[in-house]
């Protein structure tokens, strides 16, 4: 019996091994390809995530800083303008230690930490704000207050970031007034708030329309209730003169023009000290709510809600030390004493 071997040539052998090794290949490829995009997907969820958390507590140090520099430079202006205080540094000190740790840079949460020093009139250096006996340099106007948040982060670590290193600052400055400044009364009543009074540099909601059915604290020096009215009296306050206790008509509505908005940014945008006067009591509802105004308080406006202006926050820096507005604003007696406070940088 004769036998046939049949022998597979090592070329026909060779090739047809190739398809198999050309699938492995491909699907190595594949895998690299797939492991990047999901690795480049984590990064740019990280950038999102982590980026958003910084700018959050950019804003929240940025705040932390504004309120604890106005807070200082009034303590500072009580020092120059009443013969009777005589502060040191540490008071100083406590001063913006408090009103940081008010707006959340207390050690609790994210890890924060500040450092402030006394600033002339031309910003210049004059030394730290220590929690020492040491007097207040002389020539000194305001401080500068440095905030720094360290936020964890949670994608980004696969880059090796732990953390976000977010530094605000700010320079606010206690100045006398030479002139009587630009009418800054703005139509918005606030809420007498006498049980608890307003606290220095602590942030506060000056519209909420919690005592008036469709009213969000905003008023009428002239008794119509027209946006571009309002927008005017914001953007140029032209209330008339009087004397507390007075009163005035609602403005009801949101009133959610493109020039109360605009108004609103112009004074939100240069950190400008504005006058918002305070109401005892409001009857009545809509267009026949009456407010009694009984005191006017400064206050530096830090935002506004959107997309309804519906909740402006500022904080509060003084109570108005007169009875009497004059005609559009402003100090009726610029040869007082009375200190300005304002944000510089």
């Amino acid at each position: 019996m004769h036998t046939t071997n049949h022998r597979t040539h090592p070329a026909k052998e060779a090739t047809a091994m190739l398809p198999s090794r050309s699938r492995d290949t491909q699907r190595g490829q594949i895998l690299v390809i797939v492991a990047g995009g999901v690795i480049t997907l984590l990064m740019l969820a990280g950038l999102v995530l982590d980026g958003g958390i910084a700018f959050l507590n950019k804003r929240d140090g940025q705040n932390a800083a504004d309120t604890a520099a106005m807070a200082a430079s009034r303590l500072i202006a009580e020092d120059q303008t009443d013969a009777a205080i005589s502060y040191q540094s540490s008071v100083i000190y406590s001063g913006i230690d408090a009103t940081v740790d008010a707006n959340g840079c207390d050690g609790a949460g994210t890890p924060c930490t500040w450092e402030a020093n006394y600033v002339d009139k031309w910003y210049a250096d004059l030394g730290d704000v220590t929690n020492t006996g040491v007097g207040i340099p002389a020539n000194t106007v305001g401080v500068r207050v440095n905030v720094n948040r360290r936020p964890g982060t949670f994608l980004a670590r696969l880059a090796g970031i732990q953390s976000w290193n977010v530094d605000s600052h700010a320079i606010a400055v206690a100045v006398s007034p030479t002139t009587a400044p630009p009418g800054q009364l703005l139509p918005i009543a606030l809420k007498q708030n006498s049980g608890d009074p307003y606290v220095p540099g602590q942030v506060y909601d000056l519209t909420d329309g919690k005592d008036i059915p469709g009213g969000f604290g905003y008023i009428s020096w002239d008794g119509s209730n027209d946006p571009n009215s309002l927008a005017d009296s914001i953007c140029e306050p032209d209330n008339p003169a009087f004397t507390m206790p007075t009163t005035f008509t609602g403005d009801p509505g949101k009133s959610n023009s493109t020039g109360v908005r605009a108004c609103l940014d112009y004074w939100i945008n240069t950190g400008q000290t504005v006058l918002i006067p305070i109401y005892s009591t409001v009857v009545g509802p809509g267009n026949n709510a009456v407010y009694t105004i009984v005191g006017v308080a400064a206050f530096v406006m830090t935002s506004k809600g959107q997309p309804a202006v519906d909740n402006i926050q500022g904080y509060f820096v003084e109570y108005y030390p007169f009875s009497a507005v004059p005609g559009g604003g402003g100090v009726p007696d610029p040869t007082s004493t009375m200190i300005m406070l304002s944000l510089a940088q």
